[in-house]
């Protein structure tokens, strides 16, 4: 499975129909999560029976992790009601992305343009992926992801405890996400007040929100479920997470998220203690958690955008690099030396020719295109071996 390729959904659906999988309790599903680092916004690992062509990227793990976060719930629900639509026991596929287009289309948070096919064409799968791919960026366009002008969502665990609140009660979910993501604000202006940090995770949070509507917190109204109040411990130590040298201010913060949430401080300290063990065992998964200079992180920016626009375009690409003997010969052969200018200036028009017949990758013939090439270049062989080894055997 290819999640940067068009058809990523379609397949995920012909997977699941290959699998038995088991869906217990709903806190073990929880810890599941919470060990793929979803629940943290840091997804380091995606569920052990998908296989993808490549090694993921962290927004590529996002998008699995999201949709198998819905998925369970969704099974989970029709086991727990008897339902015929179970895709385990040979329900549609569909059925259950009715069920997440219905979820979003009650939300104000997603574009309605998402909603639409192309030329009256509504496939569904395709819609869930655009989706999808809206709540995974926050307010993000390739050149933004390019220049790191962008932010995944880290706050996608509300996508999924909405969406279980929508399946069991579809005319009052949004009362509970609201709830959700009101007592969310709350825990990350006090942390900004308390530690004086900047406001930049508030701002991420606001951008992440399904309900963009903002009203003062009445808890009177309605009751969280122990799975969202668990969720919502977790949001209150992301927060707290680079100030733990100061005790004080730490203390006071703790204290008031137990009494806003109605938990104890001990529960507070054990699911901190949870997030610091994770973050050290898998710290070299973890970007971010290593610093880099300016130029390093533009290079890794444009490998990244590079690398997966390669990607969602593998087979077109390889159609049309494979029909270029010369190409592929030089291109072979700057993977172990040096090219000179004349075939390098070879390889840049043969591109550009390629470039200019696939809409998707323009962006290379754009003005200031051109310091992409390079980087396309050394990924290209990486990432489409079929196409540079002669003696691949089928």
């Amino acid at each position: 499975m290819n999640p940067s390729a068009l058809g990523w959904v379609k397949k995920f659906g012909h997977i699941l129909r290959e699998q038995k999988l088991a869906f217990s309790e709903d806190m073990a599903l929880f810890n599941e999560l919470k060990s793929l680092g979803f629940l943290y916004g840091l997804n380091i690992g995606i569920p052990t029976f998908i296989n993808t062509e490549h090694e993921t990227s962290i927004d590529e793990r996002t998008k699995i992790n999201l949709i198998y976060a819905m998925y369970s719930a969704y099974e989970a629900h029709c086991n727990s009601n008897s339902c015929k639509k179970s895709i385990q026991k040979g329900g549609d596929f569909n059925a259950f992305l009715d069920q997440i287009i219905i979820y979003y289309e009650g939300l104000n948070s997603v574009k309605k343009t998402l909603f639409e096919g192309f030329l009256g064409e509504t496939k569904k799968d395709e819609i869930v992926a655009r989706i999808i791919d809206q709540r995974v960026f926050v307010e993000a366009n390739m050149i933004h992801k390019a220049f790191g002008n962008f932010s995944l969502n880290p706050y996608l665990t509300i996508d999924y405890l909405g969406f279980k609140r929508f399946l069991s009660d579809p005319d009052h979910y949004t009362l509970a996400l609201d709830l959700i993501e009101k007592k969310g604000i709350v825990l990350i202006q006090k942390s900004i007040a308390l530690f004086n940090s900047e406001k930049n995770q508030l701002e991420l949070f606001r951008k992440s929100m399904l309900l963009k509507e903002y009203t003062p917190i009445n808890s009177d109204e309605f009751t969280i479920t122990e799975e969202e109040l668990q969720y919502l411990v977790i949001v209150s130590n992301l927060n707290i997470l680079p100030y733990k040298k100061e005790e004080n201010n730490l203390s006071n913060y703790i204290k008031f998220t137990g009494e806003l949430l109605g938990v104890s401080s001990q529960r507070i300290h054990l699911e901190r203690s949870d997030l610091e063990t994770f973050i050290e065992h898998n710290k070299k998964q973890i970007p971010g958690l290593k610093t880099m200079a300016t130029g390093e992180q533009l290079y890794e920016n444009l490998t990244f955008l590079v690398n997966k626009l390669i990607l969602r375009n593998s087979k077109r690409l390889l159609k049309e690099i494979k029909g270029s003997q010369e190409l592929v010969r030089l291109m072979t052969k700057s993977t172990h030396t040096d090219l000179n200018a004349q075939e390098k200036k070879k390889i840049q028009e043969q591109l550009l020719d390629i470039f200019k017949s696939i809409p998707s990758l323009a962006i290379f013939i754009l003005p200031g295109g051109a310091i992409l090439l390079p980087i396309f270049i050394k990924l290209i062989p990486k990432l489409l071996p079929s196409a540079f080894d002669d003696n691949r055997i089928p």
